[in-house]
């Protein structure tokens, strides 16, 4: 018995896993993706790993099942100049063994709908001018050191809660529009040079002691 002598058999084209080049064309509202290269027109899904978002116009890297389902990995040119967006489904962390420094040629922007916390043994900001507009504000510090030149306060309601409040400063000038009040258990008040005090009704009432000294007291 003679043994038959058996051929290679070649498998059909499209039987076989593919990868090449692709355009887009269109995308569909659930984020299906339509590529067009030399084999036609077919939706394919983008990879988890393709962080740049693919849009129409970019050429693309395909790669696909042998008779199944297809994916972009990756853009390889982009088809229009609109800004480049990196996105991933879900929760993302972005972790360095080293230093991470994220930089903005023009600028930097973070924007959330909800919270945004920032965590560090040493928080340090540095700018030229700085704005900030809080509707609410709840500050816990335990020791704190500012060295300002110039300071504007404008506000319209200023609640201070504090077990100690000392201020030393070389000139101090306050105009108050309305009413000055101050309740204390104790006051005093000392001035090393002369003390004046100028009113339209000047009233000093002592329910025990009013006492006056000095070199000389001019009275009317």
């Amino acid at each position: 018995m003679h043994a038959q002598t058996l051929d290679n058999v070649t498998p059909l084209p499209h039987a076989l896993p593919y990868q090449g080049v692709a355009t887009i064309v269109r995308q569909d509202p659930d984020g299906g993706l339509w590529v067009r290269d030399g084999r036609g027109e077919r939706c394919a899904r983008r990879a988890a790993g393709c962080l740049l978002e693919p849009a129409i116009g970019d050429r693309v890297w395909v790669v696909g099942e042998a008779g199944g389902e297809s994916w972009v990995i990756s853009v390889l040119e982009r088809g229009s100049e609109g800004p480049a967006v990196l996105s991933a489904p879900g929760d993302v962390t972005i972790r360095a063994e080293g230093t991470l420094t994220m930089a903005g040629g023009e600028g930097l922007q973070m924007t959330t709908p909800h919270g945004l916390g920032v965590s560090a043994d040493e928080l340090q900001v540095q700018a030229k001018t700085g704005r900030a507009a809080i509707s609410e504000l709840s500050l816990v510090v335990r020791s704190m050191f500012a060295s300002v030149t110039k300071a504007t306060r404008v506000g319209q309601v200023l609640d201070l809660l504090v077990d100690r409040v000392t201020q030393r400063s070389a000139h101090s000038v306050r105009v108050i529009e309305g009413l000055d009040r101050t309740q204390a258990q104790t006051l005093d008040l000392r001035a090393s040079g002369d003390a004046h005090i100028q009113a339209t009704h000047a009233l000093v009432n002592g329910k025990n002691l009013v006492k006056m000294d000095g070199g000389q007291i001019h009275l009317g």
